[in-house]
């Protein structure tokens, strides 16, 4: 088990199906089909939901398949050049049309007709608009209005539909999509693209957090038209179990041990500065400037808490759980919305210091250090009984080590580790790229503080969650102090 540990977190999201789906062995071996119609393909918008299906299929399944119409070589390059560079092991195959259609377990298609007698997902874009068939209602083929995040929530809504099939969910705990259009911009079933994204945006903007959701929020940066300030801040290096779960990420940067921070900030692109530092430090550094919108993809409470600290001018954080649920929640401080501190609480159960060094043997300053290598005096610092199998580990981040300990021994262990897929982070990306481009064209967010769905059952059946500050929280009994405090800052 420990040689998958790249798609270890998608594996146990599957097993966490058990009794509600069928057996899922060998999920990632299943055969899949990646293809698109001319119509869509010849719009951006088309390409970038291949692209972007492409990424998120190759960490589902060993046996995937794309199929490009003829006369599109220069995107079948493109494609087929990523899919070199992203894949662990097995690339995709790249197959001439038409293709026989039998015999996969699943076909998504960018653009095309809808057929209830395939195992097929028809997806389309425009504007902030996703669309997403299984079924036999067919869905709008126009594509026109240039989107990356519309783009990418179709893929991450298409990748769920395979998804499901591969899980082969029964049906009283999910459904297939059935000819959906669902809007970005209205939370809601629409036809309407909305408005076309500025031509500049201008903004100080930091995003905290470079695992999986972040993977997914500078993957849509990279697009926008933005100038400013931009950051983006993790203490933590990439590792092999972060493969399955980033869209992004490369195999040779997963081994090398890269900083997360760094990492995203060259895919970001020219100009963005890297954070490698832990979020409840950043104020301690005399150079630090303050930043006036974050995006955090943090996935535990006290550093939801920090970020909030900042007190910037809005904070937007994704969150995902283990039944495919996504979240945007939308923080500004003016206004009574609820703070993060005011709608997530800490957990009282084991710490998980003391669960990792049960699995792990290693030391808790070790452990405090979770960024760097394994060395040989960490192994002799180690427990006895657990020296002979981390002298294997020396030379990989401590957290990749916890991740292989807990896959050795066989079983879930909530602290320090999630089960997560990669299109349920993306789906929560798409949506808060959408308030924050919201915010900078119109000062406004569309979420009071929160939208939730499961890709189990659709966005169709997402709800809002409106929560205004609680009384007894810091921004309503510190307010005073808060509004002096960010007053003074330098930006």
């Amino acid at each position: 088990m420990i040689g998958d540990l790249h798609r270890s977190r998608i594996n146990a999201t599957v097993r966490g199906f058990s009794g509600i789906a069928a057996p899922a062995d060998r999920f990632t071996d299943q055969r899949v089909l990646l293809t698109g119609a001319p119509k869509v393909l010849a719009s951006r918008n088309g390409a970038e939901m291949m692209r972007s299906a492409m990424l998120l299929l190759m960490r589902m399944t060993t046996d995937l398949t794309v199929a490009i119409p003829a006369g599109f070589d220069e995107l079948a390059e493109g494609l087929a050049q990523v899919a070199r560079d992203q894949a662990w092991g097995r690339a995709p195959a790249f197959a001439a049309m038409p293709v026989a259609e039998e015999g996969y377990a699943a076909i998504l298609s960018a653009g095309g007709n809808a057929s209830a007698a395939l195992p097929l997902t028809v997806i389309t874009s425009n504007g902030w608009l996703a669309r997403v068939s299984s079924g036999s209602i067919g869905v709008s083929q126009l594509c026109h209005q240039w989107n990356p995040v519309g783009a990418l929530a179709a893929a991450s809504l298409g990748a769920g539909e395979v998804f499901k099939r591969l899980l082969r969910l029964k049906p009283e705990h999910g459904q297939l999509l059935d000819g959906i259009s669902f809007s970005l911009w209205d939370y809601g079933l629409s036809n309407d693209p909305g408005p076309h994204l500025p031509t500049e945006m201008e903004t100080d903007l930091l995003v905290a957090g470079a695992g999986a959701i972040g993977n997914g929020v500078v993957h849509l940066l990279s697009q926008l038209p933005l100038k400013g300030r931009r950051r983006v801040l993790d203490v933590q290096t990439y590792g092999d179990e972060n493969w399955g779960t980033c869209l992004r990420l490369t195999p040779t940067a997963s081994a090398a041990s890269e900083a997360k921070a760094s990492y995203l900030a060259t895919i970001w692109g020219p100009g963005v500065e890297p954070v490698v530092g832990r979020i409840e430090d950043a104020e301690a550094d005399a150079k630090w400037r303050a930043p006036k919108v974050v995006l955090s993809g943090f996935d535990n409470v006290d550093a939801r808490y920090a970020v909030q600290d900042l007190w910037p001018d809005l904070v937007i954080d994704g969150a995902i759980g283990p039944r495919l649920e996504c979240q945007v929640s939308a923080h500004p401080w003016s206004g009574e919305i609820a703070c993060l501190r005011c709608i997530f609480e800490l957990e009282h159960g084991e710490p998980a210091e003391n669960v990792q060094r049960r699995l792990t043997g290693l030391s808790v300053a070790a452990l405090r250090q979770a960024s760097r290598a394994l060395s040989r005096q960490d192994v002799a610092d180690a427990e006895p009984e657990k020296r002979n199998w981390l002298i294997g580990q020396i030379g990989k981040p401590i957290c990749s080590v916890f991740e292989a300990a807990r896959q050795f021994a066989g079983g879930d262990v909530a602290a320090g580790f999630r089960p997560s897929v990669p299109f349920v982070a993306t789906m929560s990306a798409s949506m808060m790229v959408t308030e924050l481009v919201r915010y900078l064209m119109t000062g406004n967010v569309g979420v009071e503080p929160r939208f939730f769905f499961s890709v189990l059952w659709g966005p169709q059946q997402g709800a809002h969650y409106p929560e205004d500050r609680h009384d007894d929280c810091q921004c309503s009994t510190r307010a005073h102090l808060i509004e002096r405090v960010r007053a003074g800052r330098w930006y």
